[in-house]
């Protein structure tokens, strides 16, 4: 009888400091995945900063200092304008979004969550992030034609080729940090599902 009650004593012994790893295995992932999505929430916010600073020059550079008068002119402002808009519509809805991913829900429900968003910032940062920049680029250079009848040719050679090296910039540190993201958002799913795993 007392080898029996020694054996179970052990036995729940052994299960309880299972039970206790676990949780501080799970609670070391919960940290983990909590200060990756800090990361993701904050650029997302960068990205609205930066683009709505970007989208508030222009929109004074052309009522203020060059106001353009043709068609084709405000065609084209409207779709660096628009293009502009419609990214830091983009990222609100990605700020939304990621808050909506309860950390605290099941591990299943948050991995599948994750995913969704996941895949939603891979098509963002893909065709459509592309498509704005084409957008913007077309514009930019549908202004062209007006700025050469108060610009001379050399100096509207060194607008296009500024833009060209100014978008370049930007580009290559955005890219960069899209790159981080998708990264990130990628460690977060791996965590939840060793999480997940751990748990079951």
């Amino acid at each position: 009888m007392s080898n029996e009650f020694e054996a179970l004593q052990s036995q729940w012994q052994k299960d309880k400091n299972s039970f206790e790893n676990k949780s501080q295995d799970i609670e070391e992932v919960f940290s983990l995945i909590r200060k990756k999505k800090s990361w993701s929430t904050r650029f997302h916010y960068g990205n609205i900063l930066v683009l709505s600073i970007v989208l508030i020059g222009i929109i004074t550079f052309f009522y203020f200092v060059a106001p353009v008068q043709e068609l084709l002119s405000r065609v084209g402002v409207g779709l660096m304008v628009g293009g502009l808009l419609v990214r830091i519509i983009i990222e609100m809805i990605s700020v939304f979004k990621a808050k909506k991913i309860n950390m605290m829900d099941s591990a299943l429900n948050t991995t599948n969550d994750t995913i969704t968003f996941y895949n939603f910032r891979k098509t963002i940062h893909g065709p459509i992030t592309l498509g704005i920049l084409g957008l913007y680029t077309i514009g930019f250079y549908m202004i062209t034609p007006e700025f050469s009848l108060y610009f001379e040719t050399w100096q509207i050679v060194l607008i296009d080729i500024s833009y060209i090296i100014g978008a370049i910039i930007p580009f290559v540190a955005i890219r960069k940090n899209i790159k981080k993201e998708i990264k990130i958002l990628s460690e977060i799913i791996e965590l939840k599902k060793k999480m997940t795993e751990e748990a079951a």
